[in-house]
């Protein structure tokens, strides 16, 4: 009896299943298929199958299939007809790794034509192999050889194999063919069709650029020499710039037989803080950085698998980089500073306190919820599968903890030692260095926690597309564990690899911290001229690698390849140098006489007097127009104000020949290029606090365009297992875009060519707009894709020119109190006229940047 009732439970449930994909069924089922390439101005080939099945008459399948997604009689309808049976048992190793659905396939029903399933999807060929989207399979078996593209509705399920096939189309989108099958029909414009799906192969030659690309992609020897390349030559130039820019003097000569120990572990004395001190530091950082970004592109690739060696080195290597910042040594350059008052000791540590417990929080709740989701009310599928994999975890966690720390510990040691934070802020943390770091490491525990949920949950991401449709049983649970344990194991070397690629912040605030550096012990030595018309030779070569790695250094690669970076580098380093060398020479103080500018403004009386004629040049500018329009005024004629206006051109400094200002530069273009401050450095900061803040919407818009605009894109990146910490870091990234820009601009704002501010914004722009237009000719060329390069120039010109403008209100802000308001401050600097071009000309940057949107913005897919 018990045998019998199982024969008949196993019958039925049988039927039941064959009820649904019946193969008899396929006489109902009618289908239609094309798979459509696009490459042009991408880097690698993209691929999109539509596929649409008709269910006719009456049966399971157009019943099931019009119910819910939440049903389980449609999902065992859509699984019958695209997912084949013998992938129903998942394996760790995902089938379906290379397509991607936007959305779940569209059911729309008919009353003639039945029900119709609409089935989309999409793959980026990236790697060589085969790869199936749809019931296509493509198989790039070489980069630069012919791929072949076959057919074959068995590989989504059986029913659509034996269903009748009315057309199938391939659109090849300029892609040579190199051989069609003879069935096939040329229907024009690179498509080919067949009405018998039998036998339907195209043999296809790639384009060049996206062979490349795939030959350099992964850790290939090319690809793995770019990026070595690329760091070294990073390192290479803070180097040479910090050389060439260290102080000559002679140190006093040591004691004989004294013990020097290596200088990262050596407790700084009160030279530290000097430029020495920082050029120390600076060039143990630039050896640091080459030698790790060697280390993780020789040893990452192989540091995937599942093992305990890899990660140990990396906490060691994490703990080394700690002990080399020594963040936590007491700053004795500011020893004789005033102490924090009480009432900021206090504040400090109710500060620090209150941060450290919420981030210690956090963090507990972060572990548990990675480690056991069901007691945060998560789906118990999220658990690792085992203790090895969460011992494994926990140490990979601790690895990229450690190496957070050590960058916030190298940022700190080269804000300190370059005086870029306030004193307050130094002397509070040596007064409370315990309490601050313990801070600072909590917070970056968060930042660590954060990243490998957000790593677990791409994972979870991918599995749940590459196994869509699957049913939940007891094959489906193991290999959901085995994907898990596999992956898991690599998000030790994926966040390594991901934090040091912005080691090069690093890089920009040791450069910025040794400028800041150098213009404090210039202010303190008395024998040096304290006024100068920009940077020295030696500033202008820190300035230029700052322009080159934080400024233009958003850049696509050369299709798709890293190898060109270094001549993108030099590039950036050229274009700057050559704009300075023409603002030399066409520069408003150039022409007014840079000597006798700095020797008339190198005193605040100079100064002072400057800026009345400049007040007096623009009220008698005003009067003269209103008694043009009539307006006469008592005792008052054109010819004396015009014989006012001659003289206040005339500046008679003794000793110098020179008693007038060329006939094209007044007062005012004077006063203007001369900036705000006294001093190029502190127009340089002020530049960087202002480009900041008009940044944010410009990076809000860049983020959307690259990451937000494209529903394909934002698919991409969810599933990427940096994609969402890569989505902030991007952010991050722009704005300290932005800030350089705006340092550069400040820093070279008396040197640069232009009466007004945003003449001189448009001069930086052109510096920017070179390299970056060199690199999009030659995507353009390759038929890559462009990117972001036209949106970022258009963007970069707009926060420009309105730095610039507030930097000229900030030029006559001891005139703020006369007016109501900045406009009609900036109303009276430019005049009416000058600030109608002005106006224009921002309006049609604005205009522009919305046709860029429209239109261009936003780069092709990006694996």
């Amino acid at each position: 009896m018990v045998a019998g009732w199982w024969a008949v439970c196993a019958t039925e449930a049988h039927g039941a299943g064959r009820d649904v994909c019946d193969t008899a069924q396929a006489g109902k089922l009618q289908a239609r298929s094309v798979l459509r390439f696009s490459h042009h101005g991408q880097t690698f080939v993209q691929a999109q199958a539509d596929t649409d099945v008709t269910v006719r008459g009456e049966g399971q399948l157009a019943n099931w299939l019009p119910l819910g997604e939440k049903s389980k009689r449609y999902r065992q309808a859509m699984h019958c007809l695209l997912r084949r049976e013998k992938n129903s048992m998942p394996k760790a190793k995902p089938f379906w790794k290379g397509e991607w659905r936007l959305h779940s396939p569209e059911v729309t029903t008919g009353r003639k034509h039945g029900v119709t399933v609409h089935y989309k999807a999409f793959t980026l060929i990236t790697q060589t192999g085969r790869t199936q989207v749809g019931p296509w399979r493509i198989n790039a078996r070489k980069p630069h050889s012919q791929w072949r593209v076959t057919f074959q509705p068995e590989i989504l399920s059986k029913v659509l194999a034996t269903a009748h096939w009315k057309q199938v189309k391939v659109q090849l989108d300029g892609l040579e063919a190199s051989d069609v099958d003879a069935k096939a029909a040329y229907l024009g414009k690179d498509t080919w069709a067949w009405t018998k799906p039998s036998g339907v192969r195209v043999d296809v030659f790639p384009p060049w650029h996206a062979a490349f690309a795939l030959d350099n992609r992964g850790g290939s020897t090319l690809s793995t020499l770019g990026i070595v390349l690329w760091w070294f030559c990073g390192s290479a130039a803070l180097a040479l710039a910090v050389l060439r820019s260290a102080p000559r003097s002679p140190s006093a000569p040591e004691p004989p037989g004294r013990f020097r120990p290596w200088p990262p572990w050596r407790a700084p004395d009160v030279s530290e803080g000097s430029k020495a001190g920082l050029t120390r530091t600076a060039l143990w950082w630039a050896g640091l950085s080459a030698a790790l970004g060697l280390a993780l592109a020789l040893l990452t690739p192989g540091a995937r698998a599942p093992s305990l060696w890899p990660t140990l080195a990396g906490i060691a290597a994490g703990m080394v980089l700690i002990l080399a910042a020594h963040p936590w040594f007491p700053d004795r350059s500011t020893a004789t500073a005033k102490s924090p008052t009480r009432e900021l000791s206090r504040r400090g540590r109710a500060l620090t306190r209150n941060v450290s417990l919420t981030s210690l929080g956090l963090t507990v709740l972060g572990l548990v919820a990675v480690l056991t989701p069901a007691a945060m009310g998560l789906s118990e599928e999220l658990a690792p599968p085992d203790a090895y994999t969460v011992t494994l975890m926990l140490l990979q966690l601790v690895m990229v903890w450690l190496w957070l720390i050590a960058m916030a510990a190298w940022a700190w040691r080269f804000v300190r030692d370059g005086g870029l934070a306030r004193a307050s802020w130094t002397a509070a943390w040596d007064t409370a260095t315990i309490r601050f770091i313990t801070a600072s490491v909590a917070v970056l525990a968060v930042v660590a926690v954060v990243m490998l949920y957000a790593y677990r949950w791409s994972v979870e991401l991918n599995w749940r597309r590459t196994n869509w449709l699957m049913e939940h049983n007891g094959s489906y649970e193991r290999a959901h564990d085995q994907n898990l344990h596999k992956t898991l194991a690599g998000f030790g070397s994926i966040g390594l690899s991901w934090a040091y690629t912005h080691t090069w912040v690093l890089t920009t605030i040791a450069l910025v911290a040794l400028l800041n550096s150098r213009a404090n012990a210039a202010r303190s030595e008395p024998n040096t001229e304290q006024v100068s018309l920009g940077p020295s030779r030696n500033d202008m070569r820190l300035t230029a690698v700052v322009f080159a790695l934080v400024v233009v250094t958003r850049a696509q690669l050369f299709a798709g390849s890293s190898l060109l970076l270094t001549v993108w580098l030099l590039l950036n380093i050229a274009a700057l140098y050559t704009v300075r060398a023409a603002g030399r020479r066409w520069s408003v103080l150039h022409q007014a006489g840079g000597d006798f500018l700095t020797q008339t403004l190198g005193t605040a009386q100079g100064r002072r007097d400057m800026l009345d004629k400049a007040h007096q040049y623009r009220n008698l500018h005003q009067r003269l127009r209103l008694v043009d329009q009539g307006h006469t005024e008592q005792d008052t004629t054109r010819e004396a104000l015009e014989d006012r206006l001659r003289r206040l051109r005339r500046w008679r400094p003794p000793g110098y020949d020179r008693a007038f200002l060329p006939d094209q530069v007044s007062v005012v273009d004077v006063a203007l290029s001369w900036g705000p401050h006294d001093k190029w450095w502190d127009n340089a900061l002020h530049g960087a606090r202002i480009a900041f803040l008009f940044g944010i919407p410009s990076s809000a818009i860049i983020l959307w365009a690259n990451y937000f605009k494209n529903p394909k894109q934002l698919l991409l990146t969810s599933a990427s297992a940096t994609g969402l910490p890569e989505i902030a870091a991007w952010f991050v990234t722009w704005q300290i875009t932005w800030a350089g820009a705006g340092l550069v601009l400040g820093a070279l704002w008396r040197v640069l060519p232009g009466h007004r501010g945003p003449m001189r914004a448009l001069s930086l722009t052109i510096a920017y707009a070179i390299p970056i237009g060199v690199g999009a000719l030659v995507n353009r060329i390759t038929d890559t894709e462009l990117g972001n390069a036209v949106l970022s120039i258009s963007l970069m010109l707009i926060v420009l020119t309105l730095t610039s403008l507030w930097m000229d209100m900030a030029t006559f802000s001891g005139e703020r109190q006369l007016w109501p308001t900045r406009l009609s401050l900036l109303l009276s600097i430019y005049q009416v006229r000058t600030l109608s071009v002005h106006a224009t000309f921002l309006i049609a940057q604005f205009a522009a940047a919305a046709a860029i949107w429209n239109n261009l913005a936003g780069p092709p897919l990006k694996p």
